[in-house]
């Protein structure tokens, strides 16, 4: 479908406070070698190439497609610098086993105790919280956004006109992340509301929390690794 170049820079407009709130959502993660503009400017080659690439015929809403596919221009822009080193994924791995393996006792290991099996500080415990954030906020936001741009939200994942193998497994899946998400503390359940469910960014959990940014992290990032430990059961 064409488009011309007013329709263009009118769609722009129209998308660019959705791109700079995604560029927000994502930015904390790779601060540090990313400018924010990076990003905004990643948002806006997706929203483009949404115009280029979007059929009608699909009966995909152009809105949702557009939205889709600025999110994964944002997530490939990070994905690209492979910030992620093979040592960090061992430290993460390491604190997945050693939190499974003192859940078996059958109560909720404490951080102390994850840390001392590890021979490691709670603060270094800490920032590996903080640091699957930024890991796993990619690979999971990413997953949860179907090839036709609907987005299949954490706690509400939908479907529609599926046949009934794909109805029985999504159910499943939806009720296994409930019980999940159930499993976690208080905080860590508001936390994962608010970022999935209000796609509010860690900045703006943190003011609402009245706590540090940093805090937002590591209970974020220490609720995803419970939730991929029961989801692995």
């Amino acid at each position: 479908m064409f488009y011309s170049d007013d329709e263009k820079e009118k769609l722009i407009k129209q998308f660019l406070p959705k791109i700079k709130h995604l560029a927000l959502r994502y930015h904390h993660i790779v601060q540090s070698v990313l400018e924010l503009d990076d990003l905004i400017s990643a948002g806006v080659k997706g929203l483009l190439e949404a115009l280029n690439k979007y059929d009608p015929s699909l009966n995909v809403p152009l809105s949702s497609f557009i939205e889709y596919r600025i999110r994964g221009a944002i997530l490939d822009e990070i994905r690209s610098l492979d910030v992620f080193s093979k040592e960090f994924r061992k430290k993460v791995e390491d604190v997945k086993k050693t939190w499974k393996n003192l859940r078996q006792s059958g109560r909720e290991p404490t951080d102390e105790e994850i840390a001392a099996s590890l021979d490691i500080t709670p603060q270094q415990l800490q920032e590996i919280y903080q640091s699957i954030t930024a890991s796993d906020v990619i690979s999971l936001d990413n997953s949860l956004i179907s090839q036709n741009g609907d987005r299949l939200n954490l706690l509400e994942v939908i479907s529609d006109e599926k046949d009934i193998f794909e109805e029985i497994n999504l159910r499943e899946v939806k009720e296994r992340l409930s019980a999940a998400i159930e499993s976690l503390s208080e905080i860590e359940k508001l936390v994962i509301s608010l970022y999935y469910y209000e796609e509010l960014n860690m900045k703006e959990i943190a003011q609402i929390l009245g706590v540090s940014l940093s805090r937002v992290s590591q209970i974020h990032g220490k609720s995803l690794l419970k939730l991929k430990n029961f989801l692995e059961k």
